[in-house]
């Protein structure tokens, strides 16, 4: 997303991690494979570092105008940089930075990505009558009365 802010303003970065960061992605597939465990997490790094090195390159280069334009996009690539592991609020998508991790509670898939909704339907027609999405993971009783 860096290179494509830096093309669509006509910026010359000093390199663009092209070449680099595809392979990077393909190394890092392997995380599950125990041989492939090592390798994925040092391709992980250097794609961190090489995000980092191209946020910072941004800030330096964007005139005042620009970087005003692209301030929201700039502080969420930051935020998606600074997390750690124990970290709260993480975000999980750059696309949709809103998503959260849920649990599931079953063996086969431990985790589910995205928001709550909740949704009211009348006893007799089935129609709706009340739907709220919800910011934070909460409990499922405890969005009755909200919605």
């Amino acid at each position: 997303k860096c290179v494509k802010i830096a093309s669509s303003e006509n910026l010359v970065l000093r390199q663009s991690y092209r070449r680099i960061s595809k392979q990077l992605v393909i190394d890092q597939r392997s995380s599950r494979n125990s041989k492939g465990k090592s390798k994925a997490k040092k391709s992980a790094k250097k794609l961190k570092t090489i995000a980092g090195r191209l946020t910072r390159e941004l800030r330096r280069k964007l005139p005042e105008e620009q970087l005003e334009k692209y301030e929201l996009e700039l502080k969420l690539f930051e935020q998606v940089l600074s997390q750690k592991k124990g970290d709260k609020n993480k975000i999980y998508s750059l696309h949709e930075p809103k998503v959260y991790c849920m649990s599931k509670g079953i063996a086969h898939k431990r985790f589910e990505f995205g928001s709550n909704v909740s949704i009211v339907l009348t006893k007799n027609s089935g129609r709706a009558v009340g739907a709220y999405n919800f910011e934070q993971n909460i409990y499922d009783g405890h969005t009755l009365p909200k919605v």
